[in-house]
């Protein structure tokens, strides 16, 4: 035999396979000698004529081809009985060689489509807005673990979450977030019972592809986040190394209630004010109270703490406090990328750059769609004036995230200081769509409004801009953040005293970042005015 027809009989054999002819095959022998076997012995007892036997023993076989070219055909999976694509030769590329089988591409092409997901926020439906913050961290952990698995693509928590309390178009949401399945779900809490009902939808169908309802006692919380995980994977024939079913598995902790303080911090966390960053701190030690071993708290309370110096009090207290909490958190959990990232950004407010840089890609390994890693590195790398890696590192984020508003108006800024204008301002288009868009769902939401303010000068939307920072500040006229980048705005717009009465206000409510001052490229028109010079030292 040839070597060529050696290849195509193998071809062949790998092509029965992937077509599962041969467990067809398997199955059908044996059902058919066993009909044929039993009809033998029944058939004297019945006194049916000899010629019956036979005509059975003729109809197994005829039905042997048949099932023979419909398993050809046809396959059975999760959604129904679908047509068998056919082969086409593909490559493996050296990340799945290990351990792997080679696909074809069809068939890749199939499961890579099949296998991007977005969670949606769980619908609380305990009669208290108060537990929104549970059901809310419900939907996000699993949104996490799932983030862990390489073989799925996730929409980001700020992408998917930005339909909270939204009436959700099925088809719509996933034009928007570009996936293929929806993980939707609803929280009923009640003491110390939690009814937890999830779907995974298939959205080209609107059709349930797994749904199950949990009605268990809080402590069993963290086993039903796991099971749904892990029924998604199953459904969505996902092949897991043992590193994946490690992930899966991780639980931050086992202590609910020091679960339930985690999840109340992470909620006043993402407000980003001065107030709520205060509040997220006390939440977390709590946490920390019930569970000492609990590193996410750590990186909690450093991460409050390093915005907190950003944004609202510029102390030696709070970078200490950062580099304190966050090295407890990576102590905690090596191997956790949140702690590493907290370790960076509380590192970089230090100036100690090489040792956050050291962090930051550290995080970034451990898990490179964790958005914080690459967003937090690109605000160091800009705070050092290091902006052609800070515009790739924004870039990366924005790629993490699609709907951010943040990363691509940063990225704006470190592109113009590479001299590359129209970069720049297609940035800050996307930052401007991406902040309206969040502003449609979140109408108070002042950080999005003085960050498309900026964006909307650099487009020449002046008379807009001016309305969204003057909305910034009326939503919050003491938040040291809102009034430094609204003073960011009008600098932009030429407005000097405006501008530098504004930044005056941000730095006696406490707003001291000196690298990011020095750096922004916002207050250029700032530059050379003694006013300014003064707020520098």
């Amino acid at each position: 035999m040839t070597e060529q027809q050696e290849s195509s009989l193998g071809n062949l054999w790998q092509e029965l396979k992937r077509r599962r002819v041969i467990r067809v095959v398997v199955l059908y022998a044996i059902a058919g000698w066993v009909v044929i076997e039993v009809f033998s012995t029944v058939a004297p007892n019945l006194n049916l004529p000899d010629w019956s036997v036979t005509l059975v023993t003729v109809l197994v076989v005829l039905g042997f081809v048949l099932a023979i070219i419909l398993a050809w055909a046809f396959d059975i999976g999760p959604g129904g009985i679908h047509k068998t694509s056919p082969a086409v030769v593909a490559t493996e590329s050296a990340a799945e060689s290990e351990g792997d089988s080679k696909e074809t591409g069809a068939t890749r092409r199939r499961e890579d489509a099949r296998r991007t997901i977005a969670v949606l926020p769980f619908v609380n439906m305990s009669g208290e807005e108060e537990n929104e913050y549970f059901s809310d961290g419900v939907a996000e952990e699993i949104l996490n673990l799932l983030t862990r698995l390489p073989q799925l693509r996730v929409s980001s928590r700020s992408s998917s979450f930005a339909y909270k309390g939204e009436q959700i178009n099925i088809r719509k949401v996933a034009e928007d977030l570009e996936v293929s399945t929806l993980l939707e779900g609803s929280v009923r809490r009640a003491g110390d019972r939690v009814r937890i009902t999830a779907q995974l939808i298939d959205t080209a169908t609107d059709s349930h592809l797994w749904s199950e309802t949990y009605d268990r006692e809080m402590k069993d919380v963290f086993e039903i986040q796991d099971d749904i995980a892990q029924s998604i994977v199953k459904t969505l024939e996902v092949t897991l190394t043992p590193r994946d079913r490690r992930a899966l598995q991780y639980v931050a902790t086992s202590d609910a209630k020091a679960y339930d303080y985690y999840l109340r911090g992470r909620k006043f966390f993402y407000t980003m004010t001065k107030r709520a960053f205060h509040h997220a701190v006390k939440m977390y030690r709590q946490a920390i109270a019930e569970d000492p071993s609990y590193a996410l708290a750590y990186a909690g309370i450093a991460d409050a703490h390093s915005f907190l110096y950003m944004y609202g009090d510029s102390t030696p207290a709070n970078a200490g406090k950062a580099q304190e909490a966050s090295n407890r958190a990576v102590e905690l959990d090596p191997d956790s990328a949140e702690a590493h990232a907290s370790r960076g950004i509380a590192l970089s407010i230090s100036k100690r750059y090489d040792e956050a840089q050291e962090e930051f890609e550290t995080a970034i390994r451990l898990n490179s769609k964790l958005f914080e890693a690459h967003y937090f590195y690109a605000r160091d790398c800009f705070a050092q004036g290091k902006f052609e890696q800070a515009a790739e590192l924004f870039a990366a984020a924005a790629t993490v995230n699609p709907t951010d508003y943040q990363s691509p108006s940063f990225q704006s800024m470190a592109l113009k200081e590479l001299a590359r204008p129209e970069e720049a301002t297609a940035a800050s288009f996307r930052a401007y769509v991406a902040a309206e868009k969040h502003l449609e769902l979140h109408p108070d939401d002042a950080r999005a409004m003085y960050l498309g303010s900026a964006a909307l000068v650099e487009i020449g939307e002046y008379e807009k801009a001016a309305t969204w920072a003057e909305r910034a500040l009326d939503t919050d006229r003491n938040e040291p953040a809102v009034l430094y980048n609204v003073a960011c705005a009008y600098s932009l717009m030429g407005d000097i005293d405006r501008s530098i009465g504004l930044l005056e206000e941000a730095v006696n409510n406490g707003f001291g970042y000196r690298a990011w001052l020095e750096n922004d490229n916002t207050l250029a028109n700032l530059r050379g005015d003694p006013r300014f010079d003064a707020l520098l030292k």
